[in-house]
């Protein structure tokens, strides 16, 4: 009897562990909103959605209206900003950008009423430049600077190198201080007040998602018969095809996470600079895979659907390193010796690898015949080892040769048995 306990026991804590790992939508109040945006602080997680601000305290099992003040309820880009006088902007239809010094309860024009864009320029992304005061908002007629912030700065377009002043701007990131915007004819990078086009390779310019990890761009793409998830490794002079997707509306990082939203196929999951995806939608009800955009807070992953509410999953089901940062990017390619040398029979080759490249790492015998293949594959960013048993040869000296893009590097070693 006491074993079948244990037994039963067993079976119940399995059985609840895969029903929990999964999607939930706790809070079913938002039903029929499109759910635009997410920023978050220490205490709460707020949501942009085409009916107003929502805010949640509890991790998002329930979410209430806040934003008074906004002059507008079609909250479309949300900006967490710090060493200012207010700590959100919240960005909407008709060209209208409000500030939050108490994090999204109540809102003032930004930087005044009188200092708005123009009507149609709906803002779909608000940018702080690093070590700078400056403002950047992509919108639905380009971008707009705001050169400094003080209660009278006036928004400024820059759209010189734009193909029209009406270019759709969907999002603006920076990278080691490179401004790039993803627009509906592809991406471009900041040069002065002028923009340069970027778009290599890149085979569908509707660009409707862009982010930077780790020294990659990704573009996120749709509606298009060649569309999908990007990569470039040399600030948009190169693309190549890492997903293909119908319609690719967000992404989020997290540690060395990239998780990228889409309509019609939900949520997927990249732990290796897009070298594959895995989808994770345990859970998620048919019309929550019309994913628009993704957040988090310390404990949860959200999914914003259109119209099918907030989606929640706990970080620790598809994160497994939550409080890691990104793994810095070698600055050069190398290849060490291996240890031990001599060795009998094992021994193992540590290699670095400083931007996404096709490698190869072989084995020759001191005539120059390749007697083993130890790695042949697209690597990301980072620093890998790699053991090598030679137990089938004889002793002698052997090379080793690393071939990473345009690099090359051989080093020798010997084997004695």
């Amino acid at each position: 009897m006491k074993y079948f306990t244990i037994l039963l026991f067993c079976f119940n804590f399995t059985f609840f562990q895969n029903i929990n790992a999964q999607w939930t939508n706790p809070d079913l109040t938002l039903t029929g909103r499109q759910i635009l945006c997410f920023a978050k602080n220490d205490l709460s997680v707020i949501a942009g959605t085409n009916g107003g601000l929502v805010s949640s305290t509890n991790n998002g099992q329930s979410w209430t209206n806040t934003g008074a003040g906004l002059p507008y309820s079609n909250v479309r880009a949300l900006l967490n900003v710090e060493s200012y006088p207010f700590n959100l902007l919240a960005g909407m239809v008709s060209g209208r950008i409000s500030m939050s010094t108490n994090f999204g309860e109540n809102f003032t024009a930004f930087p005044a009423e009188s200092e708005q864009l123009p009507f149609l320029a709906d803002i779909n992304c608000i940018l702080e430049r690093g070590n700078s005061s400056n403002f950047l908002a992509g919108t639905e007629r380009g971008v707009y600077l705001l050169p400094q912030y003080y209660p009278l700065s006036t928004w400024i377009p820059i759209n010189t190198g734009l193909p029209s002043a009406e270019t759709k701007v969907r999002a603006i990131v920076e990278i080691d201080g490179e401004i790039f915007a993803g627009t509906n004819s592809g991406v471009f990078q900041l040069s002065g007040y002028d923009w340069v086009e970027r778009n290599g390779g890149l085979t569908n310019l509707n660009v409707t998602a862009l982010i930077s990890v780790g020294g990659y761009l990704f573009a996120g793409t749709s509606q298009g018969s060649v569309g999908g998830v990007y990569i470039s490794s040399d600030n948009g002079g190169n693309w190549t095809l890492s997903k293909p997707e119908t319609w690719v509306t967000s992404f989020l990082v997290v540690g060395s996470n990239i998780f990228e939203g889409s309509m019609g196929n939900g949520i997927t999951r990249s732990t290796n600079f897009g070298i594959s995806w895995v989808p994770i939608n345990d859970g998620l009800g048919s019309g929550a895979y019309n994913v628009m955009s993704l957040g988090t807070d310390d404990q949860y992953l959200f999914a914003g659907t259109n119209g099918s509410n907030i989606w929640r999953r706990p970080l620790s089901q598809v994160v497994t390193d939550v409080n890691e940062e990104l793994n810095i990017q070698p600055e050069q390619y190398s290849l060490e010796q291996n240890y031990p040398n001599p060795f009998n029979p094992t021994t193992s080759i540590r290699y670095q690898v400083s931007s996404i490249a096709q490698v190869t790492l072989k084995v020759y015998d001191i005539l120059g015949n390749e007697v083993a293949r130890l790695v042949n594959e697209d690597k990301p960013v980072g620093s890998y080892e790699v053991d090598f048993d030679a137990s089938q040869l004889s002793s002698g000296i052997y090379l080793y040769k690393l071939t990473a893009g345009n690099f090359i590097e051989t080093r020798k070693m010997i084997l004695i048995k």
